[in-house]
């Protein structure tokens, strides 16, 4: 086989100046030393978003890196495998807040923005049934196109 393709997970990508293989870019020493970064997050929390890459769930939260566990997943489901991250964040690392954030135009529920919608209202309550009595969760929807945050 002399070359990757995703072409049996669906459409191939069109050949063009972006299949240039990926290079990290070169390690630049820090001008300062970092502070120590624990692995409990600051803020208590864990997000759950979609890994569309128009999402800087950080950023649209108003958070620095450090604050949050960040998980990511096609549609933001709340699948079995995210239950068992978050049930880790819970007892391991003290979180005792999730945010579901869904967006529009979601290819994984075919750009419907009212079945990502209903979607993210199915990881809420998923996550209320598997977590602990008193965890709060709380669900949004971003918007792409307007940079928009909306409770739902």
């Amino acid at each position: 086989m002399s070359s990757f393709s995703w072409e049996p997970f669906g459409r191939a990508r069109d050949a063009g100046a972006d299949d240039a293989p990926f290079e990290a870019p070169a390690a630049e020493a820090p001008a300062a030393p970092l502070p120590p970064q624990r692995a409990q997050p600051r803020r208590r929390l864990a997000i759950l978003t979609c890994m569309d890459a128009r999402i800087d769930p950080l950023a649209v939260l108003g958070l620095t890196l450090g604050d949050a566990n960040v998980m990511r997943n096609a549609g933001a489901v709340a699948s079995d495998d995210v239950l068992r991250s978050l049930g880790a964040a819970v007892e391991k690392l003290g979180v005792v807040r999730a945010v579901v954030m869904g967006h529009t135009d979601c290819a994984g529920f075919d750009s419907d923005n009212a079945a990502a919608a209903a979607g993210v209202a199915d990881s809420v309550r998923r996550i209320r049934g598997a977590m602990p009595h008193g965890f709060a969760v709380d669900a949004f929807m971003y918007d792409v196109s307007t940079g928009t945050l909306n409770p739902l």
